[in-house]
């Protein structure tokens, strides 16, 4: 039987980040030389609970593309994956939900909201950047020596592609580090590009999309990692 991984997500064909993410899964699939199901799935359709149990999806890939065409949907399926051990890993708009659900939901803090959908939230986990990282990269330095991330990598920076105007709100950092969000890679200014949590199997979190340096040779290897932990190979 072929094992399924669902990317939350609402597939635009205009956006050539989306068809990247798409080239990559292909790409994984021959260099794990195995047959793997990527399935998009609206995000304004998406049950947790038939996906993950009865269609026995193994992973979540949260996608780039918001705003979402259903935000609270995001937010639910993120929560379902995060407390029942789903291996989750989100970029740049997947990313931006998965922190605003762990504010809500872990942080207690009930008005988490983003800039770009929400802007007269009381609290803005996630805010438009001073400079839009549209089409842009930079160098990233690794901070946990812990963490998936260097783990994976094994390096001590990496370099970051961006499609996104938002980001999280440092002004939060503490907040969320309290309550067990780990970030694991800084920008040369000074902000948070990544994160995961540590008592997880895979709940990590980029504002950069790993797909954007990721190749036919060499697919990301943080993707490599994902689809690994969700398939348990």
């Amino acid at each position: 039987m072929i094992e399924k991984i669902a990317i939350l997500g609402d597939f635009n064909p205009i956006h050539y980040t989306l068809h990247q993410l798409n080239n990559t899964t292909r790409d994984v699939q021959k260099v794990l030389k195995k047959e793997i199901q990527f399935d998009w799935i609206s995000t304004d359709i998406f049950d947790a609970r038939i996906v993950f149990e009865k269609q026995d999806y193994k992973g979540l890939w949260v996608a780039p593309g918001s705003p979402y065409k259903d935000m609270n949907g995001v937010l639910n399926t993120i929560c379902y994956a995060r407390e029942n051990n789903i291996p989750t890993f989100g970029n740049c708009g997947g990313f931006q939900h998965m922190v605003i659900e762990f504010a809500q939901n872990v942080c207690g803090i009930q008005d988490a909201g983003n800039e770009e959908t929400d802007p007269t939230s009381p609290d803005l986990l996630i805010k438009k950047l001073a400079c839009s990282l549209k089409g842009e990269e930079e160098i990233l330095n690794i901070t946990e020596k812990n963490s998936f991330l260097y783990q994976i990598l094994k390096e001590d920076t990496l370099l970051g592609k961006y499609h996104c105007s938002y980001g999280i709100n440092e002004l939060y950092i503490n907040k969320l580090r309290d309550h067990g969000m780990v970030f694991t890679s800084i920008s040369e200014d000074g902000n948070h590009r990544s994160f995961e949590i540590t008592d997880h199997p895979f709940f990590v979190g980029t504002l950069f999309q790993p797909a954007l340096t990721s190749t036919l040779e060499a697919p990301n290897p943080l993707i490599i990692e994902f689809v690994k932990k969700s398939l348990k190979i």
